[in-house]
């Protein structure tokens, strides 16, 4: 238990490292656009891998006909409170329109803490755990420097946007947190659910935050579904790699 415990704020500190130096990466180095978008395109991919290769089939013996409905929850609760409630930071860092600042925090931030949950029910299904980490680290990194870019364009100070930065990097370990002790004493069936609510936030990232970059209308585009499908690839290589 202690080793598993170990493992688990491993990960955690991992995040919270990787999404710190993608938040101050634009504070020094100014990113290119197009390899901003092959960042972007990997990362769809990955999410897509890691719903359809291995978080998904954890669900399919625990719930049975029902399979279908905590992936709906999951996208649907995603879609509405992005797009009807609260204001996400563009990935695509190409939004026609979007509001500069503490709403852009706030949506991005609830994305994360989201995601951290993912991290805390992977966690006990133990199989599928280091796919979830991979998933959250490679949509984590583009969106620390989205998320940068946006308090940048929108005149915040450099102090200000890495305290704003600190709070983003928390947020998934917390979530995490939060998951992991709710749901480690439940039966199969509700970690299933946890598990397919999750699969269905990361399938509405993937499709509606990151996969409109891969087909956008750009002379490398061809790279970006190319990266697509290595995200796409290495994750159907995890399988056998990290077999359950």
């Amino acid at each position: 238990m202690k080793n598993n415990l170990n493992l688990f704020f491993f990960y955690l500190t991992a995040i919270f490292a990787i999404s710190m130096t993608g938040a101050l990466l634009p504070l020094i180095k100014k990113w290119s656009k197009e390899t901003f978008r092959l960042i972007i395109s990997f990362g769809a991919g990955v999410l897509f891998g890691a719903s359809f290769f291995h978080m998904l089939p954890e669900t399919v013996q625990p719930l049975g006909k029902n399979i279908g409905l905590p992936i709906m929850v999951g996208f649907f609760t995603i879609y509405i409170l992005e797009k009807f409630v609260m204001v996400h930071a563009c990935e695509e860092d190409v939004c026609d329109i979007h509001i500069v600042g503490i709403s852009a925090f706030m949506g991005i931030s609830f994305h994360s803490l989201l995601e951290g949950m993912s991290m805390g029910a992977g966690f006990i299904a133990k199989d599928i755990v280091f796919m979830v980490f991979l998933a959250i680290v490679v949509h984590k990194f583009p969106s620390s420097l989205s998320l940068t870019g946006i308090l940048i364009a929108g005149g915040y100070k450099k102090k200000k946007i890495i305290q704003l930065a600190v709070i983003f990097a928390l947020t998934t370990p917390v979530g995490a947190l939060m998951s992991f002790f709710i749901l480690k004493n439940l039966n199969e069936v509700i970690l299933a659910w946890a598990i397919g609510i999750s699969a269905g936030t990361f399938l509405c990232i993937a499709t509606s935050d990151l996969l409109p970059l891969v087909h956008q209308h750009n002379p490398k585009k061809y790279f970006n579904l190319l990266s697509l499908l290595t995200g796409l690839f290495v994750m159907w290589l995890g399988k056998y790699l990290f077999p359950a």
